[in-house]
């Protein structure tokens, strides 16, 4: 007997974590992946939603690989060192990372979205004792009052969700997280600084509705550290250079000029609120 398709009713900015979704599951499928999701592909068997859209989306479903690659090698780091840190990952939609990364014996992992997409994420992936599922934005502060009442180290964990948002909000989530936290690790990306108000150019995005919108990034990451005196920029990785080789020659061919390695490429950034 076929098991009934959950239908999915996200739009605009819930809905993003569909295509990564379905980028962790397609990269699974391949002889020599980036990295294995087997809880992306079962997940992605079991919505009802137009995936073959993307049938032909190369460049994002890849970089999307890459990116959550990077910072599943950072988390692990992180962990390694700090194993009975409290994580939290913001905007987490179906993201399982925390099953990626082994189930890590952590003093808690929490998973935050809206509440449209917990109620998605908790038809697909189960909470336990370690691991569970906060239902609010990640503007709020309730969140910050919870992780911080461990008394342990917190990781923070963002993953395609900071340039949907403009600067001024971007700017008080990290103040939010200055002035709750004593310390804190946090891992993002960020978008590409030329894609900025270009979402109709971007080989995944403009085949969805209309909603999510490219609002911010920076030229130069360190720009951060003048919002406040505790932030500091530790690590910055430029993605095209974690290919793999899978980038055709003419994608690398411009980013060999400093001028467009800097404004071309997503970064993963890591870094220590102290």
């Amino acid at each position: 007997m076929l098991m009934e398709k959950i239908k999915s009713t996200l739009t605009e900015i819930p809905e993003t974590m569909l295509t990564t979704l379905w980028a962790k599951a397609v990269e699974t499928d391949r002889p020599d992946p980036l990295l294995r999701d087997e809880k992306a592909k079962e997940i992605i068997g079991q919505i009802d939603y137009d995936f073959s859209k993307f049938n032909n989306v190369k460049f994002s479903q890849l970089g999307c690989c890459i990116r959550a690659k990077l910072i599943d090698n950072e988390a692990r780091q992180f962990l390694a060192r700090h194993p009975d840190a409290v994580v939290i990952q913001l905007g987490a939609g179906l993201d399982a990372r925390y099953e990626r990364l082994g189930r890590p014996e952590v003093t808690h992992w929490f998973d935050l979205d809206l509440p449209e997409a917990i109620d998605l994420r908790r038809r697909f992936l189960t909470e336990t004792d370690r691991n569970t599922c906060l239902s609010e934005s990640m503007f709020e502060t309730d969140w910050l009052d919870k992780v911080s009442s461990y008394g342990r180290l917190v990781l923070i964990i963002l993953e395609g969700v900071l340039m949907y948002f403009p600067e001024e909000k971007v700017q008080a989530l990290f103040r939010n997280i200055c002035d709750k936290l004593p310390s804190a690790t946090v891992l993002f990306d960020m978008l590409s600084f030329m894609f900025v108000g270009r979402e109709k150019k971007h080989d995944m995005l403009r085949k969805m509705g209309k909603g999510a919108e490219f609002k911010w990034s920076l030229l130069n990451t360190k720009d951060m550290e003048t919002w406040n005196s505790r932030l500091h920029v530790r690590k910055e990785y430029f993605m095209s250079d974690y290919d793999e080789g899978r980038f055709p020659f003419f994608f690398h061919l411009p980013l060999y000029i400093p001028y467009f390695y800097r404004r071309l490429n997503q970064r993963i950034v890591r870094i220590e609120i102290e």
